[in-house]
């Protein structure tokens, strides 16, 4: 982990998808909005709520993963582009969102707790590796507009 850079608090968790088995963590790391409309967007909201920038990106970045993670009415998004990534339908570990710091600035981060995805209607398991972990990032990132930057493992 960079000397810059340290995490802060996790602020939501999506405990139906909760395995106990957690050998590490992956941490999906998020920077800026990757446009310049994002950034419009996040400059009018910051306006809006009366709150620093780097607040409601990360507000904005939480709300953006309700709608793709925790909506009940339709398909999981994030779930979908593990399908797609997979090739495998696929829930995944427990996931919360939160917050580091690189250089003196806050940035949003998803975390996966686990480094498996539970086949669904199957026993079975995938490990998550890197290349997975990777187009998720760069897919969020192309689709929702927030900078795709890294992923960490973090071992428990």
């Amino acid at each position: 982990m960079d000397k810059n850079s340290e995490c802060v608090e996790m602020t939501f968790s999506n405990l139906d998808h909760y395995t106990a088995e957690v050998v590490s963590n992956l941490e999906l790391r998020f920077g800026p909005p990757s446009t310049n409309e994002k950034q419009d967007f996040i400059n009018r909201r910051a306006i809006e709520y009366d709150m620093s920038v780097e607040r409601t990106l990360i507000y904005e970045f939480e709300q953006m993963f309700h709608n793709i993670w925790m909506r009940k009415d339709r398909e999981n998004i994030f779930e979908l582009l593990l399908l797609i990534t997979t090739g495998e339908k696929v829930e995944c570990q427990n996931v919360t969102l939160g917050a580091y710091i690189l250089n003196k600035t806050l940035y949003p981060k998803i975390v996966i707790h686990g480094d498996y995805l539970d086949i669904v209607n199957l026993s079975g398991r995938i490990w998550i590796n890197d290349e997975i972990i990777n187009s998720v990032g760069k897919e969020l990132d192309e689709n929702f507009d927030y900078e795709y930057v890294e992923f960490l493992r973090i071992k428990q």
